[in-house]
């Protein structure tokens, strides 16, 4: 999971406790990829991970706490590696390229967190929530700081937001559940022009 697996600040770990809490939560990321969230119990995951049960509890007050805070870690990491973008990439178009090219970088890389945060059913969080924030946030500014092509505008609709939403996860989901072949970056250009027909119409 990339840096992701942080341990939370406020607690103190050993080096053998830091080990033991990434392979508890790789263990979890493990068995939601593949089996869903029903089959996520506590002693399925402290099973994967090779240790009993009393040892989640040391790391975290629950199962539920342990949910949130491993999502909010992975949705850190991702929103990480989408800060600055706007700047960067002033133009709507090069900055929607860039957001699903970055999206599905990701996706390649770790796959099992990526679907873990967005691609579980039922989800893991439901949106919205605070955990989702900066990600949101994020999106808002490339929308609302961004510059469209001379002569277009840029359609915000809830609806036309969900269909973005469901093209920029089509690709990972669909590599996940193996209907499609991989690595997801090799659809960045057809995403990001399905996406870009989607939210952009001529300006009046």
């Amino acid at each position: 999971m990339g840096n992701s697996e942080t341990p939370n600040p406020t607690r103190r770990y050993t080096v053998r406790g830091v080990k033991t809490r990434e392979k508890l939560v790789e263990a979890l990321l493990e068995i939601v990829s593949s089996e869903g969230m029903q089959a996520a119990s506590v002693r399925k995951i402290t099973g994967k991970a090779g240790c009993n049960e009393a040892i989640l509890y040391q790391h975290f007050k629950n199962k539920d706490e342990m949910l949130r805070e491993v999502f909010a870690e992975i949705m850190a990491e991702m929103a990480n590696e989408k800060e600055g973008l706007v700047e960067e990439h002033p133009r709507l178009d090069d900055a929607i390229h860039r957001w699903v090219e970055t999206t599905f970088s990701y996706y390649d890389r770790n796959s099992d967190a990526f679907a873990y945060v967005l691609l579980a059913s039922p989800p893991v969080v439901r949106s919205p929530s605070p955990l989702y924030g900066r990600m949101t946030k994020l999106f808002g500014e490339l929308l609302d700081t961004t510059k469209p092509p001379a002569g277009m505008r840029l359609r915000r609709e809830p609806v036309v937001l969900n269909m973005f939403r469901g093209l920029l996860l089509g690709v990972p989901r669909s590599i996940h559940f193996g209907s499609m072949e991989g690595p997801a970056v090799q659809y960045v250009d057809t995403v990001s022009d399905a996406i870009l027909r989607l939210i952009l119409v001529e300006a009046d």
